[in-house]
């Protein structure tokens, strides 16, 4: 379990149900437009009700009654009535789309806002906490659980907007009856409370269980679609697929759950409400004598239904479906709120002294709390220079590049350097699914067909990309899935060299290659004045630096005697120029 689901388990008890949680990831302006747009609906269904009032209108004069009550604004002939009514009608339609349009572009807006924020959080927080996470459970979340959380906020609109034309309708019933108001009334409350008590929690741990079911369905196949290459060598293919099987199941039983209890409490709200108003006709004919006015009355009312009906339905079933889809707008809060907490701190930017790029003065390093990794390491780099550091698997040299770039931070100590002059290129490259071009690239801005491919010569690449059909419109496939290895390694060199920086750092970036390979690479970049920090496991590549260094019991030591590495050297705890 990562750093930031330990921590979710116990503020997700604290969250509740709370108000505060749901208002809690938009911004000011976000919620003033989700305000505005409520008022959007909430203008629909008054709408509605003039629509109601102008046919019961119409309806009276159609048959010779005079309206009691004489308003400016009321229509006094049949035509008059009945051109009111048009354009009512009219007014409402071009009203309903207008906000309903405004509504699902606001929503998709506050989704992608939600994605970038989410994107953004995880990004910056601490490299420790980071790479304990699980990658396929963070893109889900920002895919998937932003969706569903943006669409909470739909439901709210429309719940809301909804609850107050129900209302409001309701008020123009009681106005023409008040048994039928008191009957639809009790009826709608019995309705929810009996939603409320029976329907609300299972659809809330229902909710919950698909996402944690989602969560794993998620981690297995991403476990199965990096093991291509071996589950086709062990032949293992059943059993990867039953783990998926196993919680595609969970998956779709949960699925299930939350998708057909709101459509229960639509269909038992759908026909409730048809009989509720079937009853009401009976009653209102029972009241009244007058059939000319009960006729205008049975118009009202249809209108009314026809709107207040739908309305009631919509209601139960928003209600549902907001209780499962607030369990993601607690999660996407919860996580914002972490990745605040976790955010790496941005240290000063120290430049080093004339003639240098890089300057460390006792710097320790240790993964939160864990025993100390690197212990007060002295270093400089002058520009130009080529330094190979060398040392047994995880003793410490690619936390050592890592404090360099700034991936993660020193406990203590100073690191001098102009981190906008780094370029860094891991052992395993991380490849676009893109062109050539575009992996050089990498977020830089548009360069010429020349400049890459000088860097892909500096790399040696450059014949085997002219060869390519299309040449740098070339795709690598899935993470470089359609280069081999070594290809690999020799375009994120290039990349780095297109960076222009004036410091390399090299975390076993030439494994891939061979020998002569290697050699040639690294003296086209030494050759280009950069310097180069080199983190290998080869002992030949140690010739081709100016000073080599190794790690021991996380101190930084030189090796002065390049035939004799295991001599005792001359200067421990590291060198400073």
């Amino acid at each position: 379990m990562s750093p930031i689901d330990s921590m979710k388990i116990d503020s997700s008890a604290r969250a509740g149900g709370s108000f505060r949680t749901a208002l809690g990831p938009l911004g000011n302006r976000q919620r003033l437009i989700l305000v505005l747009l409520t008022l959007g609906r909430i203008a629909v269904g008054f709408c509605d009700l003039l629509v109601a009032a102008a046919m019961y209108l119409l309806f009276l004069l159609l048959q010779g009654r005079a309206f009691s009550h004489h308003l400016w604004l009321t229509p006094m002939t049949v035509l008059s009535a009945a051109v009111v009514t048009a354009v009512l009608v009219v007014l409402r339609g071009l009203l309903d789309l207008f906000s309903a349009r405004s509504a699902f572009r606001q929503i998709q807006n506050l989704h992608t806002a939600f994605l970038l924020r989410l994107t953004e959080g995880y990004s910056r927080i601490q490299w420790g906490r980071f790479v304990e996470c699980n990658r396929s459970e963070l893109s889900a979340r920002a895919l998937q659980t932003t969706r569903e959380a943006a669409d909470f906020y739909h439901r709210c609109i429309e719940l809301t907007s909804n609850l107050v034309i129900v209302a409001v309708m309701t008020a123009a019933l009681v106005y023409q009856s008040l048994a039928a108001a008191c009957a639809l009334g009790f009826a709608v409350a019995a309705f929810y409370a009996g939603h409320w008590f029976l329907i609300r929690r299972r659809l809330q741990v229902a909710a919950s269980s698909r996402e944690i079911s989602l969560r794993c369905l998620q981690r297995n196949l991403a476990d199965m679609f990096s093991s291509g290459k071996e589950i086709r060598t062990y032949g293992n293919h059943d059993f990867f697929q039953e783990r998926i099987r196993r919680q595609a199941e969970r998956v779709a039983v949960n699925n299930l759950h939350v998708a057909f209890l709101p459509q229960f409490t639509r269909i038992a709200a759908d026909q409730g409400a048809v009989l509720l108003f079937l009853f009401i006709v009976i009653l209102v004919e029972l009241r009244q004598g007058d059939l000319t006015r009960l006729l205008s009355l049975l118009v009202f009312y249809f209108v009314l239904s026809r709107r207040l009906l739908p309305l009631i339905s919509q209601i139960s079933l928003l209600a549902g479906q907001m209780d499962g889809s607030y369990e993601n707008v607690k999660i996407v809060d919860l996580e914002l709120n972490q990745c605040r907490m976790l955010r790496e701190l941005a240290l000063p930017s120290l430049l080093p002294d004339a003639g240098m790029v890089m300057q460390m003065a006792q710097v320790s390093f240790s993964f939160r709390g864990r025993e100390t990794i690197l212990r007060n390491v002295n270093l400089c780099m002058r520009e130009g220079e080529t330094i190979v550091l060398h040392g047994a698997s995880g003793i410490g040299k690619s936390s050592l590049l890592n404090l360099i770039a700034g991936v993660s931070q020193p406990l203590t100590g100073v690191v001098r350097v102009d981190r906008a002059s780094i370029a860094y290129v891991p052992q395993e490259i991380t490849l676009l699914d893109d062109s050539i071009r575009n992996n050089l690239l990498f977020g830089l801005p548009q360069r010429s067909d020349e400049e890459l491919m000088k860097a892909l010569e500096t790399a040696r690449l450059d014949e085997f990309v002219a060869a390519q059909p299309l040449g740098l419109d070339t795709g690598v496939g899935d993470n470089g899935a359609l280069f081999s290895g070594g290809e690999r390694q020799r375009l994120g060199l290039a990349r780095a060299f297109l960076r222009g920086g004036r410091l390399l750092l090299l975390d076993e970036a030439t494994s891939a290659l061979d020998e002569e390979n290697q050699r040639q690479v690294l003296e086209n970049l030494s050759a280009s004045g950069k310097a180069i920090l080199l983190v290998t496991h080869r002992v030949h590549t140690r010739a081709l630096g100016h000073r080599v260094f190794r790690i021991e019991e996380g101190s930084l030591i030189e090796e002065l005697d390049r035939e004799l590495p295991t001599k005792e050297p001359a200067s421990p705890a590291g060198v400073l120029c």
